[in-house]
């Protein structure tokens, strides 16, 4: 398996264009795989996971050091809680039980809780499931999803039976030849399930919004050929939207795009939302949630564009990223500077843009 080094360089941004001098860090090749996903643990430390090498390290921005890795025999999950700072891991065991292991900031196994329950044990039946954990929140006790043999369920402690189960098996739909579950995510009594239907070489992501207790669903359905995922905020829930520049269809020329939109719980009502639209077919955008802020990334507008999660605009900076800005993710934005961690062919760098307040 091929694996990325990591190069840090700090690039200050002014409106002038006029760029300081670059400083630059080098890390050891092997600290991330082309599937790696970043979480901040502190303003410094962040939490690397790959789910094809099944571990998890932190790195240390300032002194470009792996403080610690660790690796399992399947990972599935990591979340990263705070007061005190604390990593949640959802992983197989070497006998093959999962367990829920919770890790100190320095790597130091705090606890380790197995899932006997039988429901559970059974649906574990391969590697391909996708399991997610969830913290407690309000009335609710920590939960886990759990997809397996086309059946989404949900889990709640002390994990005798699911709260909420749902058989796809002969989900089918005149609008699509063939559906794929992507994710499963949980807020209160909410559970919003993704999809991916696809057609006649095309596809597009749909979101069913089910509330657990009363059953009650409604479906959200993203623009044609785009690349969607969901986030809460509140009662709401945000959809960011990406098209990959160079997709060979293109993005249709003057109509409008959906980047970024928030949606009631409740009703499923469209209550905010940043749109676009595009005058060459070659381009496109990419929309992510950074805490409170949406990151809009438009090589059209040589530009970068960040709003508060009502729609907003808070900042913008002069910016023209790489074709493959599909590889960008954003780490951190605070007073006024946004930290990007791009991958790149033969390694990766972070970036830290001065960006302009719009009043």
């Amino acid at each position: 398996m091929k694996k990325i080094g990591i190069l840090m360089i700090f690039l200050f941004m002014v409106s002038t264009n006029v760029f300081a001098e670059p400083v630059q860090q080098s890390f050891s090749d092997g600290i991330l795989t082309s599937d790696s996903q970043l979480f901040a643990l502190s303003d410094q430390n962040k939490v690397i996971c790959s789910k094809i090498d099944n571990s998890i390290s932190v790195f240390n921005l300032s002194s470009g050091k792996v403080a610690w890795t660790k690796r399992y025999s399947k990972l599935y999950d990591v979340n990263v809680v705070s007061s005190p700072e604390k990593i949640i891991v959802i992983a197989k065991d070497k006998n093959n039980k999962l367990q829920k292991i919770v890790l100190s900031k320095a790597g130091t196994t705090l606890s380790t809780t197995a899932f006997n329950s039988t429901p559970i044990t059974k649906s574990i039946t391969s590697n391909e499931e996708l399991i997610n954990w969830y913290a407690p929140e309000g009335s609710n006790k920590e939960r886990l999803s759990v997809y397996s043999n086309n059946v989404p369920a949900v889990y709640q402690a002390p994990w005798n039976n699911p709260v909420f189960k749902m058989n796809l098996g002969g989900m089918s739909s005149s609008k699509y030849e063939d559906i794929t579950l992507k994710d499963i995510k949980l807020s209160g009594p909410y559970a919003v399930v993704k999809f991916t239907g696809s057609s006649l070489m095309q596809s597009q992501d749909f979101f069913r919004v089910i509330n657990i207790p009363n059953k009650k669903t409604y479906t959200i359905a993203s623009d044609w050929n785009t690349r969607s995922d969901s986030s809460f905020a509140g009662n709401e829930l945000v959809i960011n939207s990406s098209f990959n520049v160079g997709n060979p269809l293109g993005v249709n020329v003057g109509q409008p795009y959906s980047l970024s939109g928030m949606y009631n719980l409740s009703t499923g009502k469209k209550t905010a939302g940043i749109s676009e639209t595009f005058t060459d077919r070659e381009m496109g955008w990419k929309s992510e949630r950074i805490g409170n802020h949406i990151l809009i990334y438009l090589p059209e507008k040589k530009k970068i564009e960040i709003y508060d999660v009502s729609g907003q605009k808070v900042a913008a900076a002069s910016y023209t990223p790489i074709n493959l800005f599909n590889t960008y993710q954003g780490l951190d934005y605070s007073k006024g500077e946004l930290t990007l961690f791009i991958r790149e062919e033969n390694g990766a760098e972070i970036e830290v843009i001065h960006t302009t307040a719009v009043n």
